[in-house]
């Protein structure tokens, strides 16, 4: 059984998942923040400290079984208790508009992934549905500095081409795409074009591979299968190198489909509802990777894409 290190994981997280996670490998898991009770894509503060504070009281009853990432050495604390290590995160700026100073608040209770644009535009740059795909905004350009300072991952799942590489030609840090798929293979606007993958080779940063079905072939197409997720995966092994690939699979069990409404505004994009995941639980998970091999990687290639490769990603941010 694989070591798994999911950069995003939308299930609801109750004991019996934290449990089910840990029986299959799962031993790290991002989670988005601003989705705790109800999707909110453009989070403003008082909302991003009430889902942080929710979210934090959630897990305090799970205690047993869940550790909330702090610094790089609580993933082996996690992993030596027997607990799921959990890391807090937005997929949107949490609502600290120009002032960015407050990221060091954010940051001081836990947060470790920030999301530089959620599809839409914000005061930092163009989200990956925005047809101007302007890039980084000034102030955007400051966000990518304080985030590097404060030891921040950067994620980029859900930004537009110019400002990913905007971001990829700016930090200083490993840059992450925690949750999208290769756009030469599936042309939906979240995936990632061949220019934006070499930068984040370049960057020495790591693409998490979804199994979100829009993602993985464009809707209207035939049903998304195992192998199609493995094409993906087998593209940017190719593209960038193995060790610049991870799994991030947007998992969304046990959650309401009223909570996925909004999204279902944009066939075009998200597909129409109910999605049907390719690969749809845990288990499947640990079939996938084992699958890997078949096309040509090695052990310690599929360990990586696994969970070594987003932990070599976070020891160098957190530090």
């Amino acid at each position: 059984m694989y070591a798994v290190f999911d950069l995003l994981n939308g299930a609801r997280m109750t004991a019996q998942y934290a449990e089910s996670s840990l029986k299959h490998g799962v031993e790290a898991v991002h989670i988005t923040l601003n989705n705790y009770r109800g999707i909110n894509p453009v989070p403003d503060l008082r909302h991003s400290l009430k889902e942080l504070a929710a979210y934090r009281k959630h897990l305090g009853s799970l205690a047993e079984l869940t550790h909330v990432v702090e610094t790089y050495d609580d993933f082996a604390r996690a992993k030596a208790d027997g607990k799921l290590a959990v890391v807090l995160g937005y997929q949107n700026v949490p609502g600290v508009e120009r002032d960015l100073g407050l990221m060091e608040l954010f940051h001081g209770l836990g947060v470790r992934v920030v999301q530089i644009a959620h599809n839409i535009r914000n005061l930092y740059g163009d989200g990956c549905a925005e047809p101007a795909n302007a890039g980084l905004s000034s102030l955007g350009r400051e966000m990518v500095s304080v985030l590097d300072e404060l030891g921040i991952v950067i994620d980029l799942s859900h930004v537009g081409d110019q400002s990913a590489l905007d971001v990829l030609d700016l930090s200083r840090k490993p840059v992450s795409i925690t949750h999208a798929n290769c756009y030469t293979l599936c042309k939906n606007a979240r995936n990632k074009s061949d220019a934006v993958l070499d930068r984040l080779k370049a960057n020495g940063g790591v693409l998490g591979i979804t199994y979100l079905p829009p993602l993985v072939l464009l809707p209207g197409e035939r049903k998304a299968e195992v192998a199609d997720v493995v094409a993906h995966i087998d593209y940017a092994v190719k593209r960038i190198g193995a060790e610049h690939v991870g799994l991030g699979s947007d998992f969304i069990t046990d959650q309401p489909a009223e909570r996925y409404q909004e999204f279902m505004r944009k066939p075009e994009v998200y597909g129409t509802w109910p999605w049907l995941y390719p690969i749809n639980d845990l288990q499947q998970q640990q079939d996938m990777l084992a699958s890997l091999s078949d096309t040509g990687l090695t052990e310690a290639q599929i360990r990586g894409i696994a969970q070594d490769n987003f932990m070599r990603l976070f020891r160098a941010v957190l530090a």
